[in-house]
């Protein structure tokens, strides 16, 4: 156990010790106020194999996000990426996230890949969650990732 000088427990360490149990916590419950996965079934899309590439990027340059979807209904029309952040041990949840349309070119696929990119302006961990949204409003399970973005 750590003591200071007069024997007692360290204040800082009591304080380090609490700011890590209140991130952990915030953490572990940040996507359950924001989307709820709809219940699998058919119809319901599946994303699976979230990879970002560089975890560690400076201010300013990309992440190249990509993950693997299914929907049976082959109807998906968007993807939900909430880019929050852990900035000296205070875990910020985002308020919007980046929606990114599939309309376009993965509707009409019941089997495929998306891909996009993010940038950051300031320094931080990032803790990104994925999800993917069909046409009839059914959300697909969450993935999260995390990436340092350095000076």
């Amino acid at each position: 156990m750590l003591k200071s000088n007069d024997g007692s427990l360290g204040w800082s360490v009591v304080k380090q010790v609490m700011l890590a149990g209140v991130l952990a916590f915030a953490l572990s419950a940040c996507a359950t106020w924001r989307i709820k996965p709809t219940l699998a079934g058919p119809g319901v899309p599946i994303i699976s194999n979230l990879q970002v590439e560089p975890v560690k990027v400076r201010v300013g340059e990309a992440v190249r996000i990509t993950f693997d979807f299914e929907d049976t209904d082959a109807d998906v029309v968007e993807t939900r990426i909430f880019p929050s952040e852990v900035r000296e041990w205070v875990y910020r949840p985002a308020l919007a996230p980046k929606v990114v349309n599939l309309k376009t070119d993965k509707y009409g696929l019941a089997i495929g890949k998306v891909e996009t990119h993010l940038k950051w302006e300031s320094e931080g961990i990032r803790v990104l969650e994925v999800f993917v949204v069909d046409e009839q409003n059914h959300t697909s399970n969450a993935l999260r990732a995390r990436v340092a973005v350095i000076r």
